[in-house]
């Protein structure tokens, strides 16, 4: 299965890789980023084998609003599941349709955050399929490469005018942080986004840690995924 797997990972990043060389893109980009994007393919791969509890705080001008856990997995299809497992301090629910002013910017604020939550996922495990993509457009470059690190820069990756680094190990080509900068609409409403990736003990790559900070509405989410098990055969 391991062996059906890596030679699918590397027909996929030769066949990518030879149609994009036609189109007269930097060979050496196309080196770097084709090998980080079979690096992201082989753990998101190995990844469908594990559930994992993401815990999410939510904070308003430095003070926790609601603390959750979910149960995170990947259905057969490959795409994310997160469950509720667990509801610490929640927001009081309150309703958009309510004719009441203060009721009304309770429901705006609940709408807002879940949107600032739903961004994190956006960007966060990265897509191999939106990589291909930009590269192909010329929306990728090389960033700097220091210290055993290097950078791989994005454009306009979810939304016009968003920016997105990958560091990531030059040996490896395991992602080690993401920096984001984008917006929850409009320019007006810019958010921030860094994550830290690490390695379970089987070498699976993960995302570790996330914090996107909305500066508008001084909206703070952290998710911390912990408590990795690997699923029974």
């Amino acid at each position: 299965m391991r062996m059906r797997l890596a030679g699918a990972l590397l027909l996929y990043g030769l066949c990518s890789s030879h149609w994009i060389r036609a189109q007269g893109v930097d060979p050496n980009l196309i080196q770097e980023v084709s090998a980080v994007r079979v690096e992201v393919l082989r753990s998101k791969a190995n990844l469908r084998q594990y559930t994992w509890i993401a815990h999410t705080e939510v904070s308003v001008k430095g003070d926790v609003k609601s603390s959750s856990a979910y149960k995170c997995g990947y259905d057969q299809s490959g795409n994310l599941v997160r469950t509720l497992a667990v509801t610490g301090e929640g927001m009081e629910v309150a309703s958009g349709v309510s004719k009441k002013p203060k009721e009304r910017r309770k429901a705006e604020m609940q709408d807002y955050i879940e949107r600032a939550v739903t961004r994190i996922y956006q960007y966060i495990p990265p897509d191999p399929e939106q990589i291909d993509l930009l590269l192909k457009n010329g929306s990728a470059s090389l960033g700097r490469s220091t210290g055993g690190a290097s950078e791989l820069r994005f454009k306009d990756y979810f939304e016009r005018g968003d920016t997105v680094i990958f560091t990531y190990d030059s040996a490896s080509k395991a992602l080690l942080r993401a920096s984001v900068a984008s917006s929850l609409g409009s320019a007006k409403d810019p958010v921030t986004l860094e994550a830290v990736f690490e390695r379970l003990p089987d070498g699976v790559n993960h995302v570790s840690t996330a914090t996107l900070n909305a500066t508008a509405k001084k909206v703070q989410v952290n998710v911390k995924n912990v408590s990795y098990e690997k699923l029974a055969n």
